[in-house]
């Protein structure tokens, strides 16, 4: 229940709902490729290899490899081979996919702290 208003706020659920939505049109972005741009933003700099993101995610490699490959053709990360072993690959945020990622935060923290009563700093 909201304080101010005495109106029931929406649920987990519903609210992530509306995140999607409104990553989708503010930012075009899907709630998952907003969590990858976190995990990346969170490793600050530092290459993370894919199979990391596909457990965050727990999607197939497919999807996250469908996932990353819009996320490059928007110029937010760049994928390459690790040098040491040709096998894994690692993605890194581009200064794009920072600007894009904080851009998404603002908007998440403040329909968390809207609808759920998150405090709007938190990360």
């Amino acid at each position: 229940m909201d304080e101010a208003t005495g109106q029931q706020r929406p649920g987990i659920r519903r609210t992530l709902g509306l995140l999607h939505g409104d990553l989708r049109v503010q930012h075009g972005l899907s709630l998952s490729g907003y969590l990858v741009l976190g995990a990346l933003a969170e490793a600050e700099g530092g290459p993370v290899p894919v199979t990391r993101l596909t457990a965050l995610l727990r999607e197939s490699g497919d999807r996250v490899s469908y996932l990353l490959k819009g996320l490059q053709a928007a110029g937010l990360i760049e994928r390459e081979r690790r040098a040491r072993d040709r096998r894994t690959v690692e993605v890194t945020l581009t200064d794009a996919g920072h600007a894009r990622f904080a851009e998404a935060q603002t908007t998440a923290q403040a329909l968390f702290h809207r609808h759920l009563g998150l405090c709007p700093h938190a990360g």
